[in-house]
């Protein structure tokens, strides 16, 4: 069977409420309801969103500084993605006061009236993460008191450079951030924040997935960075997991297959050396870590054929964070390249399940697989299910006007029913999803942001 096509969409503002409109209509509500609102996290919600109601949790209750960095979530438009999937333009307003009543928890509000006071380090820190996660870029600026944005003379914060990144990432160019990143890795902060700013630098770098001096240079600081620092305990093995993580991507993006598996081995011995204990926090903060881990491990393996293996680490995953479209999606590859189509579709249908934007890549790769296995009438209706949650993939477009086919509706889990049957048992089965957004979205600046999806909610209203 040929390989699997890249899905590519367009990370623009102006695509980005396309996007917005057509989720509005799409009729694949994401079943998570943490970034629209903070209602609690389900059995449909990933990994990243349990963490982000936790830290609300934390944040509001005055236990912020037990709470760790954490990956950041797959993107910075969940909240909006949510939202427009219920069909709530309301939702994608850029003041959290304004957020729906119906839709907001207590949690909410608690989360924003405790913004608003008097803050000390650990929970400026918090806040920021936390208001980046819920789609409040300005808000969070404003907490860790970052008004003036100029990347050639600003100085990073000892204690508040991650957030501080995080925040300009949203209004400056990749490569301004990358710099002022490097510059504060190779400057006297203390060892763990030039760590980190190192480690900003490798992981943004390995998801361009080419090699440059940036790389090269983030891994070596990220290197001396850590060996200042205390190794011992489960928070030193966690570091020691990400470090190895990390700088895997410079034997990789130069196809040193053999490095590259033996730095992810260390990575997965130093996370398997620890168990959490029963603290919240810790187990969330060895899931976060295992689940970037074993997600790697999913795509370089795939990347070089060894599909087998793949499969076995996104089973892994599957542990980890059913409820993420991500998990879905690469079983669905690792399967696919093990021959295994009818699991690969399989696989990808519980992607559409969770609804929302993932489910656009989940019901093309679908119809892909469908397509190949001769099932084209089936394969046109994912096709068309996947252009109408998202129209900006134009790859999604083009095998729509190869098949020629009249629309037909199809229903998220329909798989070897009619129409008819499928609209019933969507009707029976809503069930909707987490989001994928390209990451580049995050670099478009926020007003520019604002100003598309506001006058895209004006002409639709």
């Amino acid at each position: 069977m040929a390989a699997l096509p890249r899905y590519r969409t367009d990370p623009s503002p102006r695509a980005l409420a396309t996007r917005l409109r057509a989720l509005l209509t799409a009729g694949v509500p994401v079943a998570c309801g943490v970034y629209a609102g903070l209602s609690a996290p389900g059995p449909s919600s990933p990994v990243h969103a349990k963490i982000t109601h936790a830290m609300a949790r934390a944040f509001v209750t005055g236990a912020s500084a037990g709470v760790p960095r954490f990956e950041p979530p797959p993107s910075a438009h969940l909240r909006l993605l949510t939202a427009a999937s219920w069909g709530r333009l309301d939702g994608v307003g850029a003041d959290m006061t304004t957020f729906p009543v119906d839709l907001a928890s207590e949690l909410w509000w608690r989360v924003h009236e405790r913004a608003l006071g008097s803050l000390r380090t650990a929970e400026r820190r918090v806040a920021c993460d936390l208001l980046l996660r819920l789609g409040y870029p300005q808000r969070a600026a404003s907490v860790i008191g970052l008004s003036v944005i100029d990347a050639r003379r600003h100085v990073l914060s000892p204690d508040l450079a991650m957030e501080q990144l995080a925040v300009l990432r949203c209004h400056l160019p990749a490569s301004a951030v990358e710099a002022m990143a490097l510059r504060g890795a190779r400057s006297g902060l203390p060892a763990e924040t030039r760590r980190d700013l190192a480690l900003f630098v490798v992981f943004r770098n390995a998801a361009r997935g080419a090699d440059s001096t940036s790389l090269r240079a983030g891994a070596a600081l990220a290197v001396k960075a850590s060996s200042e620092l205390p190794h011992k305990g489960f928070t030193g093995a966690l570091q020691r997991a990400r470090l190895h993580r990390a700088i895997a991507a410079v034997p990789f993006v130069r196809r040193d297959i053999g490095e590259t598996h033996l730095l992810l081995g260390r990575a997965v011995e130093c996370l398997t050396s620890v168990a959490p204990g029963s603290a919240e926090m810790d187990q969330l903060a060895w899931t976060d870590e295992a689940y970037a881990l074993y997600r790697l491990l999913v795509q370089t393996h795939l990347t070089v054929g060894l599909a087998q293996r793949a499969l076995g680490y996104a089973d892994e995953l599957v542990e980890l964070s059913p409820g993420d479209d991500r998990t879905w999606a690469l079983r669905g590859d690792a399967l696919a390249a093990c021959g295994r189509w009818d699991d690969a579709i399989e696989a990808y249908s519980r992607g559409v399940a969770l609804g929302g934007w993932g489910a656009a890549r989940a019901s093309y790769l679908r119809g892909f697989v469908l397509d190949r296995l001769g099932r084209v009438a089936e394969a046109a209706e994912d096709y068309v299910l996947s252009h109408r949650i998202d129209p900006t993939a134009s790859v999604v477009s083009a095998r729509i006007a190869g098949h020629q086919q009249p629309e037909v509706r199809a229903e998220p889990r329909g798989r070897g029913r009619t129409v008819g049957e499928r609209r019933e048992l969507g009707r029976r089965r809503a069930q909707p999803r987490a989001v994928q957004v390209s990451a580049g979205l995050a670099h478009a600046g926020d007003q520019a942001v604002r100003d598309v999806v506001q006058d895209s909610v004006r002409r639709i209203g």
